[in-house]
């Protein structure tokens, strides 16, 4: 596993509340799995560019946010492979979300380098 990746996962990990029903390690298994997926999909469906990716999911925040919110949670529960309420997948989806949203670009770039996604790459599937 990147160590990039397993950093973005426990930042994500450390905004899930503690009343989710999940211990830490299996949130952290969890987004560890799951963020390479919905960088993907973001990829794939958005933005062609890591940079271009965060920028659009903070306008989704601001624009549409339980949109977002319902889209991305539907990704989580359905690609881990820990069982989940939907609490739990919304809970994840929201600490993905507000990750994503205040974090730099420099970070989403290196973390999307780590789940396998670059520009270069993206500018192939165009």
């Amino acid at each position: 596993m990147s160590d990039e990746l397993d950093k973005q996962a426990r930042a994500c990990a450390a905004r899930v509340p503690a009343n989710v029903g999940l211990d830490p390690i299996t949130i952290v298994t969890i987004l560890t799995q799951v963020l390479p997926l919905l960088m993907s999909c973001f990829q794939r469906n958005d933005e062609p560019s890591p940079a271009a990716m965060r920028a659009n999911v903070k306008a989704q925040q601001t624009r549409a946010p339980e949109q977002l919110r319902r889209r991305t949670a539907r990704r989580v529960r359905g690609d881990a492979d820990v069982p989940m309420t939907k609490f739990e997948s919304f809970m994840l989806a929201d600490a993905v979300i507000a990750e994503c949203c205040e974090t730099d670009d420099s970070t989403v770039v290196s973390l999307a380098m780590a789940c396998g996604i670059t520009e270069q790459a993206a500018s192939s599937v165009e």
